[in-house]
């Protein structure tokens, strides 16, 4: 059984999550391999949440994400690589919840695929939308999974669901419908190959991150005394 360290940083990740941007598609098959990201057009920024650090640590690919966070990330399925390859942003939230963004080369679309090891966030929604009406639907794969959709304010589509021991989120900004919906049926395809890659993997939190966790629950126990 392969093992792998899981930096967390429960503290203020309920925080970090808010806020996003998102993307774009086709038609897909087979899980994508990771390459080098080169330059790529500047996408939307990660959001700085006032009044504490920005929990957003941004590095320059896909494999220097996974190698600091100590899991391994959901990528684009194969077919939507010529559009969205490479992602022009390659971000950390905190050490707990990786978020990639695309845009699309061919009409401006974004997509922003966030990443996170279920056990260890411990909620089904990390994609950073809590005032939206969420609904559950059939992501039109063969597996008939079911997912949760839902519009923000300023049009974003956003789309969350879980796979073995992972989940994950979707926003996807000017998009048709015919691409929403494939995008969204592709890398549900995927992930629930990444997730069986990974089904035998016993993820562990690493020592500091276990006193974080401790010293949190201690510190919300306190608090509801008082």
């Amino acid at each position: 059984m392969t093992k792998m360290k899981y930096t967390l940083g429960t503290a203020v990740l309920a925080a970090a999550l808010l806020g996003m941007p998102a993307a774009h598609a086709e038609e897909v098959n087979e899980e994508a391999a990771y390459e080098e990201e080169a330059e790529a057009p500047a996408a939307a920024e990660a959001p700085v949440i006032t009044g504490m650090p920005n929990p957003y640590i941004e590095y320059k690919d896909v494999p220097a994400l996974e190698r600091a966070i100590g899991f391994p990330v959901l990528y684009l399925p194969a077919n939507f690589y010529a559009s969205y390859h490479p992602a022009v942003h390659v971000y950390g939230i905190h050490g707990q919840v990786a978020d990639v963004r695309f845009q699309s080369k061919l009409d401006g679309s974004t997509i922003a695929l966030r990443t996170a090891v279920l056990p260890f966030v411990n909620t089904n929604d990390i994609s950073g939308f809590y005032s939206v009406d969420w609904k559950q639907e059939s992501a039109g794969d063969m597996n008939n999974t079911q997912i949760y959709t839902a519009v923000s304010d300023n049009g974003t589509r956003v789309v969350r669901w879980t796979a073995g021991n992972f989940v994950f989120s979707l926003a996807i900004n000017n998009a048709d419908d015919s691409l929403y919906k494939a995008l969204v049926k592709n890398f549900v395809i995927v992930a629930d190959r990444f997730s069986h890659k990974y089904h035998n993997t016993n993820f562990e939190m690493n020592p500091s991150a276990k006193r974080i966790l401790a010293e949190e629950k201690a510190a919300a126990a306190a608090a509801a005394i008082k």
